[in-house]
């Protein structure tokens, strides 16, 4: 199966500066520039699971910016725009402690945005929602995501299981194009009893 639509959140190797380890490693395992841009999920690069024609939407830390748009590119997509989320929070830092983390847009071929009774489907690029637990993403961004773009959909480093997609990562049991992916996770239950 392939996807028109991938979201993913990389665990970027971003690691805090000083004596005591306040970056992401204190979380879970990070991963290198080139290990994320030749990721091969189920033995096939990402590139591989979009379609022809397809969006992808991919978060960067303000630090991996330029490695995300080189990743952006390896999997074959090319830039379109950034939405940025505005945090309610202060964050850390280094010379500026950080209130925004940003999603990077990319398009594949020419697959146009969804449509609702002849008019356009069309997000924002800012979404302004609290931060809740360390890395967990607003839910308004998978809204704003199926409102503009077309499944079915792939969430990498996906931390949940979601109705309607399919979702691959370290925090859920997954396997690529398994059947039980794309089910509720009613059914995902069901199947494990």
């Amino acid at each position: 199966m392939k996807y028109r639509t991938i979201y993913a959140d990389p665990p970027w190797n971003e690691r805090g500066g000083g004596q005591i380890a306040r970056g992401a490693q204190r979380h879970y395992p990070l991963m290198a520039t080139e290990e994320i841009r030749h990721l091969e999920v189920g033995g096939k690069p990402v590139s591989w699971l979009a379609e022809d024609n397809a969006h992808c939407y991919l978060w960067v830390t303000n630090n991996f910016l330029i490695d995300g748009l080189a990743v952006l590119k390896g999997w074959g997509f090319e830039y379109k725009t950034m939405i940025t989320w505005a945090k309610d929070r202060i964050g850390l830092g280094q010379y500026f402690r950080g209130q925004t983390e940003h999603c990077l847009f990319g398009v594949r071929g020419n697959l146009p945005y969804r449509s609702q009774d002849g008019k356009r489907s069309q997000g924002t690029t800012l979404i302004s929602a609290p931060r809740t637990e360390h890395s967990v993403k607003p839910e308004e961004m998978r809204q704003m995501i199926e409102l503009v773009s077309q499944g079915p959909y792939l969430e990498l480093f996906a931390r949940k299981h979601v109705l309607g997609w399919d979702v691959w990562g370290d925090e859920v049991r997954s396997e690529p194009h398994a059947d039980y992916m794309s089910r509720g996770m009613d059914d995902y239950d069901k199947q494990d009893s």
